[in-house]
């Protein structure tokens, strides 16, 4: 499908349900003006440098139209939540937030809004509050979703304030038919205040339905915020998210991402370290079978002054599966004293699996400490013929092994029933798998 009849596409759909979008006309003006942007730009595709490994035909076929209200039920989504005893619940379904389903009085210092009812209330001060994405072909599936979309979630920790449970933040696909949803989350963290949060995608049915996420973090000078993300969604799911990240001063932001479900995933992160000595940590897993996809990018840009990055990321491929890991690290000219690191590590397991890691650093200052490391390769023979003459056989000592290469991201979860259940699900998707559970 050409990128014409993509854009006719994505015209028709909006034309189509532009009536019914809630928002008033101060909001529908600017989905307009975004419409027209993106319909003049189009997606981005395969000559788009940061873009060229992703499965475009996958997400172009699919149905931009708006998935109507889902209706899921509490039973329904009870056997699908993680062990989070006293996290406070917020679930998002098919892009909409569910007041009934969630905890809507999360706690002191915690704010919950409906962005769907700020935009009808106060349309002003949601505008105020929603970044409006570029022109350039990382934004452009944000700029999609301000298009298209008119609900989502603002979410506030005062300054000073510190939950003592996590948030648990559900994204729920009801999977009943094709269509997408385009949500919009703000999350603002006041100075010296502390959030955990957990985000977990998962897929209640096996429709081919697209989810667009396009996120705003904000983080205040010496606040502190450990995110949390496994993606478990069906195995026909796509999710495209773009998240926009800004750190103050003395700030620090660590993240543990999980891709372990979907059939794809391109996930964009932008970070920005405003703030001097700001400071933050991403890890991340992703296992690829079948035909999935998973696609990572990250651009991380420090401009204070001793300021921090370390990235530790680890992916997996096997049978058809398709994994990307693009980091970009840039230090500016002010941003003196600066350290990051990158490393990114990768197995095939199989011939015609396929991983390609692309670690970059742009430095425009002498005082820096920078470095960067990737490997892709297949398990290490001397490991695998040591475990051998032990007396294991061939698939449960390459399970082992595989298991034990995923086991450093995934012990650096803080929470040790999350890290557990993060085990299970890693464990589950290898051969023998009770097997390496006798052995844990």
């Amino acid at each position: 499908m050409n990128a014409e009849t993509v854009m006719q596409r994505i015209a028709a759909s909006h034309a189509g349900q532009a009536q019914r979008m809630a928002g008033g006309m101060a909001w529908a003006g600017r989905r307009e003006r975004a419409l027209a942007r993106i319909l003049e730009r189009g997606l981005p595709d395969r000559r788009d440098e940061n873009w060229k490994y992703l499965d475009h035909p996958r997400i172009a076929e699919r149905s931009f139209d708006i998935l109507p209200r889902s209706g899921v039920g509490a039973g329904q989504l009870a056997p699908w939540l993680l062990p989070l005893s006293g996290a406070r619940r917020l679930v998002m379904a098919d892009g909409r937030f569910e007041p009934a389903l969630s905890d809507v009085d999360a706690g002191a210092g915690v704010s919950v809004e409906d962005l769907a009812t700020m935009l009808a209330s106060d349309p002003a001060r949601a505008m105020r509050l929603l970044r409006e994405p570029g022109d350039g072909a990382d934004d452009r599936y944000a700029l999609l979703a301000d298009a298209f979309s008119a609900d989502g979630l603002v979410l506030r920790i005062a300054a000073g304030a510190a939950p003592a449970q996590p948030l648990y933040l559900v994204h729920v696909m009801s999977g009943s038919q094709p269509g997408a949803n385009h949500a919009r989350i703000v999350i603002e963290v006041g100075a010296g205040a502390r959030l955990r949060l957990v985000e977990h995608f998962i897929a209640l049915g096996d429709a081919p339905a697209l989810s667009n996420l396009a996120a705003e973090l904000r983080i205040g000078a010496n606040a502190t915020v450990e995110h949390l993300r496994l993606h478990q969604a069906g195995a026909q799911s796509a999710q495209l998210e773009s998240w926009v990240v800004e750190q103050q001063a003395d700030s620090c932001y660590s993240q543990h991402l999980f891709a372990l479900g979907g059939r794809l995933l391109r996930s964009n992160l932008d970070l920005a370290l405003r703030g001097d000595r700001a400071e933050c940590r991403l890890a991340g897993l992703f296992m690829v079978d079948g035909e999935r996809q998973a696609d990572l990018y990250t651009h991380i840009a420090h401009h204070g002054r001793a300021t921090r990055t370390i990235q530790n990321y680890r992916g997996i491929a096997s049978e058809r599966g398709r994994g990307a890991l693009n980091g970009r690290i840039v230090v500016h000219p002010a941003a003196r004293g600066a350290d990051a690191s990158q490393s990114s590590r990768n197995l095939l397991l199989t011939p015609l699996a396929e991983i390609n890691s692309r670690p970059q650093l742009e430095i425009h200052t002498d005082d820096v400490k920078c470095r960067h490391g990737a490997t892709v390769g297949t398990l290490d023979p001397a490991q695998l013929f040591y475990l051998l003459a032990r007396g294991l056989d061939p698939a449960t000592a390459r399970s082992l092994l595989t298991f034990a290469f995923c086991e450093d991201v995934i012990a650096g979860v803080p929470l040790p029933e999350l890290r557990r259940g993060i085990e299970e699900l890693v464990v589950g998707r290898l051969p023998d798998r009770d097997v390496i559970r006798s052995f844990r």
